[in-house]
């Protein structure tokens, strides 16, 4: 194990995430369709998207037992950095996804650690959304274009932006609840 959290913790944290987001969509609807119009190509936001996939995953190399690839630590931490720098100074179409599907991949990591010594029930649930973070950011991280065209463009629209919030809302609500011990 990585990360020494709690399964609650963790759900509570995704529940209130989801809630926000959820939140966000319902009261200012204009607003989140024009930010996810404009997501795929913020250059700014992945930039700093990009720098923190690259500062977790250098503090990852730099912190995690590698085992027998001990030795190559130094390399591997400064490889991060050189390639996360490279990411963020040249990478520029469609960063913001990009960076994004990198967070979302480590951040995976997180849940399933927390899910791993649990027997209660309710784990599956963060393990199931674990793995769809996971799909997710493999498909968005190599094809960008996909993300714009298949979740950007319809939360632009009010009918599938209200559906998604109201989703969300749904599924933070059942994290909080779990995450408050109550599943």
């Amino acid at each position: 194990m990585i990360y020494h959290v709690s399964l609650g913790l963790v759900a509570l944290v995704v529940g209130l995430l989801h809630g926000l987001a959820g939140s966000l969509a319902l009261l200012w609807p204009n607003r989140v369709q024009r930010f996810m119009q404009r997501f795929p190509r913020n250059l700014a936001l992945g930039r700093i998207l990009l720098g923190g996939g690259t500062v977790w995953a250098a503090t990852l190399c730099a912190t995690t037992d590698l085992g027998e690839y001990s030795a190559f630590r130094s390399g591997l931490v400064l490889g991060c950095l050189i390639l996360g720098t490279l990411s963020i100074w040249l990478l520029d179409d469609f960063s913001s996804v990009r960076g994004l599907s990198i967070l979302l991949l480590l951040a995976a990591d997180v849940l399933l650690d927390a899910a791993f010594p649990s027997d209660r029930p309710g784990k599956i649930a963060l393990v199931l959304l674990a793995y769809l973070w996971v799909a997710a950011g493999i498909l968005f991280v190599s094809l960008p274009h996909l993300f714009r065209d298949r979740v950007c463009e319809p939360l632009g629209l009010p009918g599938p932006l209200r559906t998604a919030a109201w989703g969300t809302l749904a599924v933070g609500a059942g994290f909080l609840a779990f995450g408050l011990g109550l599943g």
